[in-house]
Parts: C-alpha cells; structure tokens; sequence
C-alpha cells in the first residue's frame, strides 16, 4: 500500500494509495449484516409513500382521535414466488387492526401482481407496535419486520426535519397543522355560540337607539361598531364550524372492505361504487350516521341485490350495482345508499306484518303500497324467508330511521320491483347550529328547522274541512291535515274563532305534509341548540331550546315525532288522505 500526506489532500491530487484491501473489508462487514433488516431500516427513514387529500384527511382524523399512527415496512424473502399474496396477507391483516391509511404497492396493484420485494402500509391505530407485529412475523416468506411512528410530511415540516429527521429550511406559505383535544372544540362551540346570542341581542339593542335617537353621534359610532362585532363573530363562528368539520370519507373508508366480505360470504357479486367522500359534515353528526349506514349497506347486499345466477335469469349482469354517495345542499348533507336488486314488494311487507302481528289484517287491507313499505321501518319488520348473520332479524331498519330522526334528520324510501332500492338520508351539517323558522304560538316562541318546512301560508277559517273529525286544508293537489299546537301543549286558550285568518306553516316528513296551525311568525333566524333532557326529561315533541338575543327561550319542535304522534290518533281515511 502507497502512502500520502496532507500535502497531497490539501492540493487535491492524486494519492497512489491502494483502497482495495479496504474496500473488502467494508464488503465483508456488510456482508454479515441482514441485508433485509437494512433494506427495511432504509425504508423507514425515507418513505416512498405519497398521501392524496383523501388519506391526509383521514390521517388528521385519525390524529384527532389519539390514534397511534405507525409506518410499517415488510421485506420479503427473495426467492419467494408468492410475493403477490405474501403482500396481500400483510395488508388484510393490518386491516383488522386499524385503519390502513396508504400503503405501497396499493391493493390495486397487489390484485394486478404488480409487487416489489417490499410493502409498506402506513396504519392508524389502538394498538402498539408490538401487537401489530405479532401476527406479521408468523407468515411464511418474510424476511424483516419494521414498524416505527410516522410522520406525516407536514408535520415533518413544520417541525423544521424531513423524513430523514435532518434539519430544513420552512418555505414560505407552507401549511402547518397543530393537534386539539375534541372537547376544547366542543367547548369552543358552546362559547361561540353564547356569544352569537349576545351579539343578535347588542344588533337589536342598536337598531333600537338608531330608530330612537337618529342624529346621535355616539348611537351612530354604536351601529358601526356593533356591524363590525356582527361580521367579526360570524366569521369566528363559520371558523369553528369548520375546524370541526371531517370529511365523510372517513366513514366511507371503511364500508368497501365490508361489502366485498359480505359479498364473498353469501357468494354474489357486487360493484361497490362511492362517491362524494369529500364531502364535510360535523364530527358529532359522523357519530351518528355509521351504524345506519352499515345496517343499510348490509341489507342491500343480503336483501337487495340478487345472486349472479338470479340477475342472469332476469337479463341483468350478474355483478349487482351497489352506489354511496354523498352531496351537500345549503346546510344540510344528503347520502344515498341505491342498489339495482329486486326492490321491495309492498305485498310482501304488508303479509309479513300481518304474520308478525304489527298490523292487523283489516288495516293492511286498507293499506296503499307508500303506507306498506313504511312498515318497514317498524320494529320487528322484516321480509326475509330465513334469518342470517348478517341481516333478517327483524332488527336494522328501525334502527336507521331513529338514529336519523334523533339528528332532525330523515329518510326516504324509494323502490321498484325488479329495478332496484334507493335511500335517502337528509342531514344537518352539524348538531350545534340550525336554521330555523320562529313562530309564536299563545306568546310562546317555537322554532321548527328548516330542513322540514315546504312554506308558510295565511289562510281564511272558512278554507278548514274535516275528515273524521280531523281539520285538513286543500293545498293544490294535496290534503293537508292541521296541527293546532295550543291543543298539543295543551295551552289556555279561549277556542278558534272561525272568521280569524289562519297561520299554517306546511312542513313535509317524508313523503307526508302536515300543517302546523300559529298565531304569527317571526323570523328566520340561526338558532344554537341545546339540551333539555337534564331538566325536564323526554318531552314528546320537543327537540331542544334555545335562547334568543333578549334571552327568551325558543322551544325547538321535533317534527317527526310531532307527526308520527298526531297520525297515531286520527283515522285511516286521514293517513291515506295525508299520502295523496
């Protein structure tokens, strides 16, 4: 071996050195290393993974909720020939552990053969690191094992590192995200929400001194100051409401993978289409709505959707079309749930209820097919031939319409034998705000949300008819039964004077109209919602309160049991008339 002198490196030339000796010691003590555990380890510090909009999405969701968010690298054996299904028993087994956010290769490309010698998945998580490796190790064919926390890029690059953990300059306008505990949000939105009563109180107050004291200077500083408070908390509150926002693409995530093992199970066929996962709504309105969705995506794969050999017979492809989708309108978020099975028939729900003794033989005679397949939201109704696992146990549907009516929500039904099922869900945004129309009824102030109204009308007492002692107005093509709500609170008022003009607010529960009968109507107006059952209990009717600016307090009705109670007590020849 030559040598060489600082002379020769600081005038960088040439060295007759030899670093072959050298070189093979380094090739022989790499050598006794775990080329896979090396591999694996490179893997970690530099991710090869990409996140699209939808899986940061659920990767901040998933941080929200305290969820253990891991980077998992496998390394398979090299000679394997089933590197294609080793991946894949990697990623269903994750799948049953926690939410897989990304992986890489994707399932599509695992599905396609298109592997490398390596997947990495990156998981969000209860569990901790170890419990996820339990059951990867034990497969045939795997070489390393590495599972480390994951940094998301831009907390990555917030935090002044990259992937490496080696130090970065922040470019300029580059997004940051900060962690927040879900009940300083929910206090968040109470706090605002007390503070946009004050501020509808300080604009009344203002327009008051304005309309009394016109050329006062200071009342005139007043209304500038107090239209700038107004603009400033509608902003802070639209803020709010938008931090607590989720797509619901992190319901929807978890619904493809569950259709196709239900599909599996019961050996048919189905295309599972979804759309509007961008979608946003409440995070406490999420809360709700999962269990509804499942009961209705599982029955529309056990129920709905034939077998391959059925659709053939009846000229169909033999896959099933099952669609989710979600669209937002004004303030409220409407998911359908649509399926090209058999339908529902109305004959068969009506026998199955008389079978079960929901209904009585007489009244299902009497029944039209709107009011039949409504029984199917009925506890204990169900038309399946023999009860599974999965569905037909006469439990589910009713399931879904209270969850939905619980969020002043509601579901529509539309079916077709022979062509297909289609439900419709109409949701709030979020639970803490609605609109709503006021009205005040014996100086009570009644708040109905807006989601329900059709309009408001001024009618004449001599426009009322009654059918079985029931008070109804024709309303164009339809006969609207009325509501008195002094007689429902049963308030003190002195009877109905018949040559009175008449408030009738017309709200629509499904497929049904009833007009609600009011001395006057206020206003259109967001109104915060609160909780009564603390202090007085379940009280039918009732959703909520809230409080005004000058602090009365607004009763908030609940339509769907406001009409469901009031069809109860009239006759038959009402509920068809209401249906028409």
């Amino acid at each position: 071996m030559g040598s060489t002198s600082k002379d020769d490196l600081a005038n960088d030339e040439d060295s007759n050195v030899d670093i072959a000796p050298a070189v093979k010691e380094l090739e022989a003590a790499m050598g006794s290393q775990d080329p896979a555990k090396g591999s694996a380890k490179k893997a970690n510090a530099t991710p090869i993974l990409s996140l699209d909009q939808t899986a940061t999405q659920r990767l901040q969701t998933a941080q929200i909720t305290g969820q253990n968010i891991f980077l998992v690298a496998v390394t398979l054996q090299e000679d394997t020939p089933w590197a294609s299904v080793r991946c894949f028993q990697v990623l269903q087994g994750l799948s049953l552990m926690g939410d897989v956010i990304t992986s890489k290769p994707t399932q599509e490309d695992i599905e396609a053969e298109k592997v490398s010698g390596e997947i990495q998945v990156v998981i969000a998580t209860e569990h901790d690191a170890d419990t996820l490796r339990a059951p990867l190790v034990t497969l045939e064919d795997i070489s390393e094992v590495s599972i480390e926390p994951y940094t998301p890029p831009e907390e990555s690059a917030s935090s002044g590192k990259d992937p490496n953990g080696e130090a970065i300059v922040r470019k300029p306008g580059q997004s940051q995200t900060v962690r927040i505990d879900v009940e300083r949000l929910d206090h968040l939105m109470n706090t605002i929400g007390e503070l946009v009563i004050d501020r509808t109180r300080i604009l009344q107050i203002g327009q008051m001194l304005s309309t009394r004291y016109k050329e006062d200077e200071l009342v005139q500083a007043l209304g500038t100051t107090t239209a700038h408070v107004v603009k400033v908390v509608d902003e802070l509150q639209e803020d709010i409401m938008k931090a607590r926002m989720l797509p619901i693409g992190t319901v929807f995530s978890g619904f493809p993978r569950m259709v196709r093992d239900l599909a599996q199970k019961i050996n048919k066929k189905v295309d599972f289409e979804i759309g509007g996962q961008e979608t946003e709504i409440d995070r406490t309105v999420i809360e709700h709505i999962r269990d509804p969705l499942v009961h209705l995506l599982r029955n529309s794969v056990d129920h709905g959707i034939e077998t391959p050999e059925e659709r053939v017979a009846q000229g169909k492809p033999g896959a099933g079309t099952l669609k989710l989708s979600a669209i937002q309108e004004n303030s409220y978020i409407i998911i359908t749930v649509e399926d090209d099975g058999k339908g529902i028939d109305a004959k068969r729900v009506k026998e199955s209820s008389v079978r079960k003794g929901i209904i009585s033989a007489e009244v299902a005679s009497r029944m039209t097919d709107a009011e039949a397949l409504d029984l199917i939201f009925s506890p204990g109704a169900s038309t399946a031939e023999q009860t599974t696992d999965i569905s037909g146990r006469g439990v589910g549907m009713d399931i879904v319409k209270t969850h939905i009516e619980s969020i002043n929500g509601f579901v529509k039904l539309d079916t077709k034998v022979g062509e297909g099922t289609k439900f419709t869900l109409m949701l709030p945004l979020t639970l803490a705000t609605l609109q709503a129309l006021l009205f005040s009824v014996d100086k009570t102030v009644y708040a109905v949300p807006l989601v329900y109204v059709l309009e408001a009308v001024i009618i004449d007492s001599g426009e009322i008819s009654t059918i079985e002692g029931n008070e109804v107005i024709r309303l164009r093509d339809n006969v609207v039964p009325l509501l008195r709500l002094k007689t429902v609170f049963n308030s003190n008022h002195q009877g109905f004077n018949p040559d009175d003009k008449t408030y009738i607010v017309v709200v629509r529960f499904g497929d049904r109209l009833v007009g609600l009968c009011v001395d006057s109507l206020i206003e259109l107006q967001d109104v915060t919602v609160k909780s009564i059952g603390t202090y007085m209990g379940d009280v039918k009717g009732i959703a909520g309160v809230s409080i005004l600016g000058d602090g009365q307090v607004v009763l908030i009705l609940d339509i769907p049991t406001l009409i469901s109670t009031s069809i109860a007590k009239t006759g038959p020849k009402l509920d068809r008339a209401l249906r028409n």
